[in-house]
């Protein structure tokens, strides 16, 4: 009578230091109580493992940290009758064991927000062997975890940053984003991690204020600006700012006012506002009403954090408004639309910036 050998299952790539479960199939005649695996180190060809396994089932169950990452192995595996007698081997079935990889979504920062309603998202891979991706695939889920879209696998061009464009994100609402990946010799892994789309969405309404210090000689002058996170900001032209506070007061002694309401802008200085959340911003908004500025000459300047962003500066001319943003050697300029600009005559200037685009529109008031 020829003895039946079981048949050992392919045994995927798996953590040392985690444990695993392999499986095997016994069609012999007699009933098997348990079964004995051997594991051999392929390069030194010991035995690192033997050990019988108590189980009805066609399982064995390998503790953790009893192997080493990043080695490869052969294993075989025989069935123990009730009886006492053993089966012979099953064939041997190499395998490889790796640390776990380690996935971080570079863009999603520590408190879980994202800035943009298009984000690139990078997870930054790493895996202690030197393991390689072979392909990744990213996936969207709502915040219930439902999925909402499937990307394409992909190939990394970076071994160490893998990407995907996501696109049409609403603002506020939860999210995980999913990044899957294979290496070359089969690991498979997947982080998933929630985030929340908050674009930094200022807005300047109304005209800028002003008010008169005759004690100290000076005006003040100040525009309220608006931002989603609920954080109110008083800003007005170039000069201190007290970074003890959640606000920003300005001051200028050179600026003149008419009826507490207009503000005089000198050519040769205009008004800014620093510090503001805008270059991480998508449709950044802005109204400015205005009158009487002076023709060929900057008036305005919108400036993020210092070093965070690039600077949009805006001139009048008799018949638009040129916003222009540079980079290095690199000038950016957006033309609003053409309209007559009479003297004296009240107008708006409504700005919007949709990622890098600056969009302008006057209207004549």
């Amino acid at each position: 009578m020829v003895d039946i050998k079981p048949t050992l299952y392919p045994i995927d790539p798996w953590d040392a230091l985690k444990g695993t479960s392999v499986y095997y199939t016994y069609t012999g005649s007699k009933q098997s109580l348990e079964n004995e695996l051997v594991i051999t180190d392929v390069s030194s060809n010991e035995i690192v493992y033997k050990y019988e396994f108590s189980s009805f089932e066609k399982v064995h169950h390998i503790p953790p940290s009893l192997l080493t990452n990043g080695k490869e192995y052969k294993a075989k595996i025989r069935a123990k009758m009730i009886d006492g007698t053993y089966s012979p081997y099953s064939n041997e079935v190499s395998f490889k064991t790796f640390a776990t990889p380690v996935l971080d979504i570079d863009n999603i920062d520590g408190q879980g927000y994202v800035y943009n309603s298009d984000v690139t998202f990078i997870a930054l891979y790493s895996q202690d062997d030197g393991e390689q991706v072979k392909n990744y695939k990213f996936s969207l889920y709502d915040e219930n975890e439902d999925l909402i879209k499937s990307f394409p696998i992909r190939t990394p061009s970076s071994p160490e940053a893998l990407t995907e464009v996501v696109e049409n994100l609403e603002k506020g609402k939860g999210y995980f984003i999913e990044c899957s990946i294979e290496t070359v010799n089969g690991v498979t892994y997947t982080h998933r991690e929630r985030f929340i789309p908050l674009y930094i969405v200022p807005s300047i309404n109304g005209v800028i204020s002003t008010r008169s210090d005759s004690d100290e000689g000076f005006i003040r002058i100040t525009a309220n600006l608006k931002q989603i996170t609920g954080t109110q900001v008083r800003s007005s032209p170039k000069s201190s700012i007290d970074s003890s506070t959640s606000s920003i007061e300005q001051l200028k002694d050179n600026y003149k006012y008419i009826d507490n309401e207009w503000v005089i802008v000198p050519p040769d200085d205009p008004v800014v506002f620093r510090g503001l959340g805008m270059n991480r911003a998508s449709d950044f908004i802005m109204k400015v009403w205005c009158r009487n500025l002076t023709d060929n000459k900057e008036f305005l300047e919108i400036r993020p954090v210092e070093g965070e962003g690039i600077p949009i500066k805006f001139y009048k001319y008799p018949n638009k408004i040129i916003a222009e943003k540079k980079i290095g050697d690199i000038t950016s300029r957006y033309v609003s639309n053409l309209v007559s600009i009479p003297k004296d005559v009240d107008f708006m200037l409504y700005v919007k910036v949709i990622e890098h685009r600056v969009y302008l529109e006057i209207k004549i008031l």
